[in-house]
């Protein structure tokens, strides 16, 4: 992620948090594998019980599919 003189970011992981917003619908939490890995959000999940369910998905301008995790 880079920001610019005009406090724009842009880059990969700006594309693939914007395709991720566009496969939630009303009433999801939808995250990346960085997201859910990390220790503090593991953490938390954990905590409540929480489990993410994993999905491939095709992202527009991703070169692979990427796990987009569902938190209920």
């Amino acid at each position: 992620m880079s920001l610019n003189e005009r406090q724009d970011y842009f880059g990969q992981t700006v594309n693939i948090a914007s395709r991720v917003q566009g496969l939630a619908i009303s009433q999801s939490i939808l995250a990346t594998a960085p997201v859910v890995d990390n220790p503090q959000s593991a953490s938390l999940l954990g905590g409540n019980g929480q489990k993410p369910k994993a999905q491939l998905h095709t992202l527009r301008g991703v070169g692979s599919e990427v796990a987009v995790y569902e938190i209920p």
